[in-house]
C-alpha cells in the first residue's frame, strides 16, 4: 500500500490530524510519542506549521493571478499592461475662462478700433485661483490675435465710453481653457550610466497628472530652465536664433512602436539650417472668413497637417505606489558599432543597436528638461465665477514695447481680470483597486486602424482640432466607398455647409494612416433644412400674453438648437407640443404647422417631406395658415400628418430654425 496523506488538508489543524493518523497507521509503537508535552508532538506541529504556511502563500499566490480576487495593485497593474491598457492617474478638472484687460484707443488712420500695440500676450504659466485650487491655461492669450491656437475665433471687443459719449477704450475679452494644477520642471545631465535601451526616469513626486513635454539640450549646463514656448514647438529637432546649442523633443506616444505623428506644416522660412526664426507664427494655414451683410469677418484658422516620422518618443505608466515613469526608446540611433568584432559581426551587430523603430535615446551630456503638470482630484471640481484671482500673470509684448508707452502698458495690465464661465469638471483622483478591476475585466485593446464605418468616424473624433473640427460628420458606406458628410458652425452659431479646402485636404491625409489600403474616401458638404412654426394657442387671461409668446418660441428655439441634435436624428413633434402645453399661461395647444423654407438666404436644401395640400386625404380641416416671411417665396407647408408628426432626417441631414424672430410664429386666442 503506498503510504501518503490526504492532499486536501490545508489548515493547520487538518494537516495536524493528517499527519497523526498516519503516524499511527504505519508507525504504531510511536503512538505514545505524541503527547502534547512530547518531543513528536512538537515536530507533528512544526511541520503542520510550515504547510499550513505554504498553503497560505499558494492561496495568495494563485489569488494574485485572477482579475476578480486580486487585492495587490502591482498585480492588477501587471495585468492591465498585458491587455493593453493604460491605467491613469489623477485628472485635472478643465473649465472655459474668459480673461479680458482694457485697451487704448488708436489715433490716426486706426481711430476706432483699440491700439493693438498694447495688446498682451499672457502666458500659459501665468497662475490663477479660486480659493486653494491653482489653474493655469492651456495656450497663450494673445489679445491681438482673433483666433485661439486651435483655430477658432475666441476674442470679443467692446467699447467703453464717457458720459458725452467719446470712446475711452476697449475691452477686449478671449475665452479659452484653464487646466487644474501647476507645471513644474524636472532637470538631470544624462551620465554614460543612465544611456541604455528603454531608459527609465522616474519623476520625484506623486500626483503628477501628466507629461507637457521633454526637452534635451547639447549641453551639461541646467542652470537655466528654456522657456515655456520651447517646450511646444512642434518640431523633433530645432536651435533658436539666440540659442547656441541644439534643442531635441521627445513626443509621447501610446506605443514605442508608432512610427508617425501628426503634425502641423511649417512654413518655408521658418527655419534655416534648423535654426527657428520665427515662434509665434511658424505654421502653414489658413483663415476662413465668412461674407455676411457686415462685411467680411475671419471665423475659423485650420492648420495645415501631415504625418511626420517620429523616432524622438517616449511612453509613460504609473508605478505600483503612484509615481510616473518615462520609458524611452531601445535604439542610440547614432551609428555607433560595437567594439571588438568582426566585421559581419559589426554589421550585424549595429543593425540591431542602431535600429530606431522602436525610438532612439538621447546622448550622454544632454541635459534633460521635462515639463510635468502637478494637481487634479475631485477637490477641483468648481462651480462657475469662482476663478477671480491672479496669483502671477506672465505677459509678453510680442516685441511692440518700442512702439508703447511703459505707464500704459501698466495700466493694461492691472486691468487684467478674468472669471470661468463654465463648471470646472473632469477631476478625478487616481483610480482605486476595484477601479483598475473593471478597466481591465470590460477593456478590449482598440486596433488602430479603421475598417468599419464606425472605426472611421471614431478616427475622425480624434483628429487634432486645429488641424479642422466639424461640427457634426456622419460616415457611411455607399457605392463601395466611404462617404463622409461635415457640418459646421458660423459666426453666428448656425449650420454651415461651408467645405473649406483645407479641412477636407487635413482629413484625407490624417484618415490615410489608418483606413484600408482599398478604401476611397469622399468628403461632402451635408445638408441643412431650414423650417419654420406656426402656433395656434389658447392663452389665461391672468397672464401677459407677449410673455407667454417669448416663452414658447424659447421653447422651441431650444427644443431645435443644434448642440442638442445630430445628423440624420428624427425630430418627434410630439415632445414639442407637450413642452409647448407646460408653459406657464398656456391653456391649450390648438394647432401646430411645420414650413419648409429655402433658397433667399436659407439654405438650397429643401425638405424632402411631403407637402400639405388642402383638401388632400390627411387634411384634418385645421390648416387656416397665414404664414408668410418678407422676401421669401420658397415656403411649403409639411405635412406631418402623413410622417406621424415626425421629421424624419437623412443620414447627412440636420433641421435648424435658421432666423427664430420671423420663423417661429405664434397666433393666441385669450380666454
Amino acid at each position: 500500500m503506498e503510504k501518503k496523506i490526504n492532499y486536501l488538508s490545508r489548515s493547520f489543524a487538518d494537516i495536524k490530524n493528517e499527519l497523526v493518523k498516519f503516524s499511527n497507521q504505519y508507525y504504531p509503537e510511536l503512538a505514545d510519542d505524541f503527547e502534547d508535552s512530547s518531543i513528536g508532538a512538537w515536530f507533528i506541529d512544526l511541520v503542520s506549521a510550515v504547510g499550513d504556511d505554504l498553503s497560505y502563500h499558494t492561496d495568495r499566490m494563485y489569488q494574485e493571478t485572477n482579475m476578480n480576487s486580486a487585492n495587490l495593485k502591482s498585480t492588477l497593474l501587471n495585468l492591465a499592461r498585458t491587455n493593453g491598457l493604460k491605467i491613469p492617474g489623477p485628472k485635472c478638472s478643465i473649465c472655459e475662462v474668459e480673461l479680458s484687460c482694457v485697451l487704448p484707443p488708436s489715433t490716426g488712420e486706426n481711430i476706432g478700433q483699440p491700439n493693438w500695440n498694447y495688446a498682451p500676450i499672457v502666458k500659459r504659466t501665468s497662475l490663477f485661483s479660486a480659493g486653494n485650487n491653482f489653474f493655469e491655461l492651456s495656450e497663450d492669450v494673445n489679445f491681438a490675435e482673433q483666433f485661439n491656437s486651435d483655430g477658432f475665433s475666441n476674442r470679443k471687443v467692446t467699447p467703453s465710453r464717457d458720459n458725452n459719449g467719446n470712446i475711452t477704450g476697449y475691452t477686449v475679452a478671449k475665452s479659452t481653457i484653464a487646466i487644474n494644477g501647476t507645471t513644474k520642471v524636472y532637470k538631470k545631465v544624462l551620465s554614460a550610466s543612465d544611456i541604455k535601451p528603454f531608459m527609465e526616469v522616474v519623476l520625484p513626486e506623486n500626483n503628477i497628472t501628466n507629461i507637457e513635454s521633454i526637452i534635451f539640450k547639447e549641453t551639461s549646463d541646467i542652470s537655466k530652465s528654456p522657456d515655456t514656448y520651447e517646450y511646444y514647438i512642434d518640431a523633433e529637432e530645432y536651435r533658436l536664433s539666440s540659442d547656441a546649442v541644439m534643442t531635441y523633443r521627445y513626443f509621447e506616444v501610446d506605443s514605442l512602436a508608432d512610427q508617425y505623428r501628426f503634425g502641423m506644416v511649417s512654413s518655408d522660412n521658418i527655419y534655416d539650417d534648423k535654426v527657428l526664426k520665427n515662434i509665434y507664427k511658424p505654421h502653414v494655414y489658413e483663415d476662413y472668413t465668412e461674407f455676411t451683410a457686415n462685411g467680411a469677418q475671419k471665423t475659423t484658422r485650420y492648420y495645415r497637417g501631415e504625418w511626420k516620422s517620429l523616432t524622438q518618443k517616449f511612453i509613460t505608466e504609473y508605478t505600483d505606489n503612484g509615481y510616473l515613469k518615462i520609458i524611452f526608446g531601445g535604439s542610440n540611433g547614432y551609428a555607433v558599432k560595437p567594439e571588438n568584432a568582426t566585421t559581419y559581426g559589426d554589421y550585424i551587430a549595429s543593425n540591431i543597436i542602431n535600429n530606431d523603430m522602436l525610438g532612439v535615446l538621447p546622448k550622454e551630456g544632454w541635459s534633460m528638461f521635462v515639463l510635468y503638470r502637478v494637481g487634479g482630484g475631485v477637490s477641483t471640481n468648481i462651480g462657475p465665477g469662482s476663478i477671480t484671482t491672479i496669483n502671477s500673470a506672465q505677459v509678453d509684448w510680442g516685441g511692440q514695447t518700442g512702439n508703447t508707452n511703459g505707464t500704459q502698458r501698466g495700466q493694461v495690465i492691472s486691468s487684467l481680470e478674468i472669471t470661468n464661465l463654465s463648471t470646472a469638471l473632469a477631476g478625478k483622483d487616481a483610480p482605486s483597486n476595484e477601479e483598475i478591476k473593471y478597466l481591465v475585466k470590460y477593456n478590449t485593446s482598440a486596433q488602430n486602424r479603421a475598417v468599419t464605418v464606425k472605426d472611421y468616424k471614431t478616427k475622425l473624433m480624434q483628429m487634432p482640432p486645429k488641424f479642422g473640427a466639424p461640427f457634426r460628420n456622419t460616415v457611411i458606406e455607399a457605392n463601395n466607398k466611404i462617404e463622409m458628410s461635415f457640418l459646421g458652425l458660423d459666426a453666428n452659431g448656425q449650420l454651415d455647409s461651408a467645405l473649406p479646402q483645407t479641412l477636407v485636404e487635413n482629413v484625407i491625409e490624417y484618415m490615410s494612416n489608418y483606413k484600408q489600403i482599398n478604401d476611397y474616401i469622399e468628403i461632402k458638404s451635408g445638408r441643412i433644412y431650414n423650417i419654420g412654426f406656426e402656433v395656434d394657442l389658447f392663452v389665461s387671461k391672468n397672464y401677459n400674453t407677449p410673455d407667454v409668446i417669448s416663452n414658447v418660441i424659447d421653447v422651441i428655439k431650444q427644443y431645435f438648437a443644434v448642440e442638442n441634435h445630430d445628423m440624420g436624428d428624427d425630430i418627434f413633434l410630439g415632445d414639442l407640443e407637450k413642452e409647448i402645453s407646460l408653459v406657464d399661461g398656456v391653456i391649450s395647444l390648438i394647432n401646430l404647422r411645420v414650413f419648409k423654407i429655402w433658397n433667399n438666404g436659407y439654405s438650397p436644401d429643401k425638405c424632402p417631406l411631403p407637402t400639405y395640400v388642402e383638401g388632400s386625404v390627411c387634411d384634418v380641416g385645421t390648416n387656416n395658415s397665414t404664414y408668410t416671411i418678407d422676401g421669401v417665396s420658397n415656403i411649403e407647408q409639411i405635412d406631418i400628418e402623413q410622417t406621424d408628426h415626425v421629421l424624419y432626417g437623412d443620414y447627412n441631414s440636420m433641421y435648424e430654425i435658421k432666423f427664430p424672430a420671423t420663423d417661429i410664429q405664434i397666433r393666441c386666442k385669450v380666454r
